[in-house]
């Protein structure tokens, strides 16, 4: 791999996110069709690295995250994910505004049960399947940096992995390097 994209622009593999969000309420459903509601008052700070595995041209491509995040008010544990990410790269406005869109699954882990999950499942658990939607925006001109957008959601796969589960729906950045 000799580092350029196809266009001969530098290709960056490593990617670090910084995040944070609130806790939406309701499933994951109603975050997607924006009917979430944002009443109990609980957010995540989430620092994530992630390393490109590997890609098809422009427009493919697989990456694997590891984050650590910390939860405010309401809840107060940290959250360690690990998570396997597909990105699709090509759009046909590209040229204007740089986007991306990614689809990840992996596992998170709590250092202690959610207040916030318990309040929906009483048998709420600390490890459960994690998921991420994430929406990356950026200008060509500035190639290292992204605005995502990313749904940072956990859950139980319907009683799969545990039990309980919860969505933040969150705003960041991105720095390719």
């Amino acid at each position: 791999d000799d580092g350029e994209n196809n266009d001969g622009t530098e290709r960056y593999k490593w990617f670090l996110t910084v995040y944070g969000g609130a806790h939406a309420q309701d499933d994951i459903g109603d975050v997607f069709s924006f009917q979430a509601r944002f009443e109990d008052n609980a957010y995540v700070a989430v620092a994530a690295l992630a390393r490109e595995l590997w890609k098809y041209e422009n427009y493919l491509s697989f990456e694997l995250e590891g984050q650590v995040g910390k939860h405010f008010n309401k809840d107060t544990q940290w959250e360690f994910v690990g998570v396997l990410i597909g990105r699709w790269h090509y759009f046909p406005w590209n040229k204007y505004v740089e986007t991306s869109f990614a689809v990840g699954d992996g596992f998170s882990y709590y250092t202690d049960v959610s207040e916030v999950e318990k309040e929906d499942d009483e048998d709420a658990q600390r490890t459960l399947n994690y998921l991420l939607f994430e929406l990356a925006l950026g200008l060509p001109q500035y190639p290292r940096w992204d605005l995502v957008f990313r749904i940072h959601h956990r859950s139980s796969v319907f009683g799969l992995v545990g039990a309980g589960g919860s969505n933040f729906v969150c705003g960041g950045l991105k720095f390719s390097f």
